[in-house]
């Protein structure tokens, strides 16, 4: 994490689709023009928080899946519901338009020589302020001054303790600091994205190691690291700034890969605001700052190009798909925001500039890095498409495409502590309304069954500052799961777990994993009691008796003990499985999760 310092239109059908009527011989072949072919995201038109559209009658069987995203810079939540009704005829659908796009331009990655300052023997002692209490950060009283001792240093990096820490930092951890930076965090920079500012000109970076990581805000926040972007600013004096490149890390880290991710990330902090702020033409105003939700991007991109591991950003990817319309991607500044902890919002930023990356390439990130812009225009500049051309396509292949980096916890079921699943959606069955609160830059899926009504009608509405995009596709026919779970409390008083899986649309699917997780992660989701679990391979055959499902066929588990101080507070449960033709299917469950009130966003009946 960042400490802040306060501050395509589509093209258009190749000629108009008719009215379509009442399917009288089942599905007609799909036509190159047909915005109804499976797998085909519609962009629908939405006008003053409302869109209304059909699908025919003889469209393609599979699921109908609607994204309904807000696209608001304010946080909200916004209003929102989806409602459907049968129709006698259905009328082609009012496209959005979206901007041409123009060539990305991207930039080669930096490559830097060290640089020639002397590298200087390391001081043995060293004071360091950290903001150990809530409040303004423009506050001296709200820092403390800790003493700092050298414990290592290494041809690049200089590792301190805190005086009354000594004892909890290990030798080995020592070590696999001073490893892990000189041969890994500042070669890879080097070639990729820069180097941080020597802001004391000692040649070497600092790393301060802490408890009082564990217990910032008055004991109510618990961080694994952090970069203060003022203490590379010569411009702020002790305590508000070190004048120091330096990284603070918690005492409740050790050894191990977790550790190495936490340095790759905190240093790319580092080298976003040297390159962006600090190697900038002087010019009035103050230095600004990547805006945060892209900084902590960049910094979980790069922790991918370390592969250290995923243990920073797993459980924050898990946290948004288990409820992607609570997390907004956009936030300038986490803290102002009063989102310092709020994993989903993490999660989100890091799986939109992951699927960036995958279509832009490699020199993306360091196009971002480099760049003088900040925020949206910084992306629309290296893309050549617009924030909102971007948020669509990735909201959309997020769960239609399942060969990303939202669906890795199939590629390692059993292996991964926060399996990643797809995002969770909600089903909408004909004549019943999903309604929902959706934050700002968030999206929500919604799976429509028809039924066996014909042609349908999907109203979608909010309020016009909702700014909401709608896309909407016919899914390929895929098996349906369905999974249901109560919690119950044994004779001996063993919390217990029953589930219950069915497949409905009459194929079978072979069982993967069966995950829950706290439905929102704590704020310390390494070192809390509330812990993820799961049934190993041999737990999950003894409790399913099968790892498959035949079409149309159901599972009952025997009961599953749960550890009831890990698995205190909403549990989201997820059921792993894949189709016959390999793709991923989950069936998600659940537990002490109240659904949405039903939200007044206005209903015109005569509108539909």
């Amino acid at each position: 994490m960042t400490k802040r310092s306060g501050r395509r239109t589509l093209r258009a059908l190749a000629s108009a689709l008719l009215a379509l009527g009442p399917a009288a011989s089942g599905p007609r072949p799909a036509r190159a023009d047909d915005p109804w072919r499976p797998g085909r995201p519609v962009p629908i038109a939405v006008h003053e928080g409302v869109a209304a559209f059909d699908v025919p009658a003889d469209a393609p069987a599979g699921d109908l899946l609607v994204v309904v995203s807000s696209l608001a810079r304010e946080a909200g939540p916004f209003p929102v519901r989806l409602s459907t009704r049968p129709v006698d005829r259905a009328t082609p659908p009012e496209l959005a338009a979206e901007a041409p796009a123009r060539p990305p331009r991207l930039a080669a990655p930096a490559v830097e020589a060290d640089p020639p300052a002397p590298i200087l023997p390391p001081e043995p002692h060293r004071d360091f302020h950290i903001m150990t209490r809530e409040g303004d950060v423009g506050v001296a009283s709200n820092y403390e001054k800790v003493a700092g001792t050298l414990r290592a240093a290494g041809e690049r990096v200089q590792v301190y303790v805190a005086e009354d820490d000594v004892d909890r930092v290990d030798a080995e951890t020592l070590a696999d600091v001073v490893e892990t930076f000189d041969a890994h965090v500042r070669p890879v920079a080097a070639r990729t994205i820069g180097l941080a500012e020597d802001a004391d000109g000692d040649g070497r970076f600092t790393v301060f190691f802490s408890s009082r990581l564990t217990r910032l805000g008055g004991g109510r926040h618990a961080v694994d690291g952090y970069v203060r972007v003022t203490d590379l600013d010569p411009a702020f004096p002790p305590p508000f700034g070190d004048r120091c490149d330096v990284m603070h890390l918690s005492t409740a880290l050790r050894a191990g890969p977790h550790l190495r991710t936490v340095m790759a990330h905190e240093y790319t902090h580092a080298v976003v605001f040297t390159r962006k702020s600090l190697r900038r033409p002087a010019g009035p105003g103050p230095v600004v700052e990547e805006e945060g939700w892209l900084d902590e991007a960049l910094a979980h991109l790069n922790e991918d190009l370390h592969g250290f591991g995923r243990s920073n950003v797993d459980y924050r990817v898990s946290a948004f798909l288990s409820r992607p319309e609570r997390y907004r991607l956009l936030v300038e500044d986490y803290y102002a925001a009063d989102l310092f902890r709020s994993h989903g919002n993490r999660g989100s930023t890091y799986l939109f500039l992951r699927w960036c990356a995958d279509r832009y390439g490699p020199d993306l990130l360091p196009t971002l890095v480099g760049s003088g812009l900040h925020g949206t225009a910084n992306l629309e500049a290296a893309t050549g498409r617009r924030f909102e051309d971007l948020f669509r396509a990735w909201a959309f292949d997020l769960y239609a495409r399942p060969d990303g980096a939202a669906f890795a916890g199939y590629r390692a079921a059993g292996a991964e502590a926060w399996p990643a699943a797809g995002p969770r959606p909600s089903r909408a069955a004909a004549g019943r309304d999903d309604a929902w609160e959706a934050a700002g830059t968030s999206p929500h899926y919604a799976l429509v069954d028809r039924g066996r009504a014909g042609a349908v009608r999907i109203r979608v509405e909010g309020p016009p500052a909702s700014d909401l995009q709608v896309t909407a596709a016919i899914l390929p026919a895929a098996p349906r799961l369905d999974l249901a779970a109560r919690a119950y409390t044994s004779a001996d008083g063993s919390l217990m777990l029953r589930a219950s899986a069915r497949e409905r649309s009459g194929a079978p699917v072979k069982l993967l994993s069966l995950a829950w997780e706290p439905l929102t992660p704590p704020a310390d989701a390494h070192r809390s009691p509330l812990r993820p679990g799961r049934l190993d391979p041999d737990r999950f055959r003894a409790a399913f008796g099968s790892g498959a499902i035949p079409a149309a066929g159901s599972l009952d588990a025997r009961p599953i003990r749960l550890d009831p101080d890990a698995t205190a507070g909403p549990l989201v449960l997820k059921l792993l499985a894949l189709a016959p033709d390999g793709r991923p299917i989950t069936a998600w469950a659940a537990l002490g999760d109240e659904p949405p009130p039903a939200l007044a966003v206005g209903d015109d009946p005569a509108r539909r």
